[in-house]
């Protein structure tokens, strides 16, 4: 299967005003790749909850699976925003479908 360029996921850290950051963390990122309705997250991240939300509202949620992928209902089209959690550290993305 080709995928298409890399779409980088960016660690989303929530800072409310008045907290205290550690100077030296640098949000990281993630790579992922798109083909249609699939995307590619990497082995590393099976069993990691992938969700994809509209105007903030969750419209669909599900785990990478073993092969590393997830594939979205092939009935979704727009932009989203697709959110990976690993552990405790979130990352996301604006995807079009």
């Amino acid at each position: 299967m080709a995928y298409d360029d890399p779409i980088v996921l960016n660690e989303k850290i929530d800072n409310p005003i008045g907290a205290h950051e550690d100077p030296g963390k640098s949000p990281t990122t993630i790579n992922v790749y798109q083909n249609g309705s699939t995307f590619y997250f990497g082995e590393s991240y099976i069993g990691c909850a992938v969700t994809l939300l509209l105007n903030n509202v969750v419209v669909y949620s599900d785990m990478v699976g073993i092969d590393g992928t997830v594939s979205f209902p092939e009935s979704f089209s727009g932009t989203f925003e697709l959110i990976l959690t690993v552990g405790t550290t979130v990352y996301g993305a604006f995807v079009t479908l």
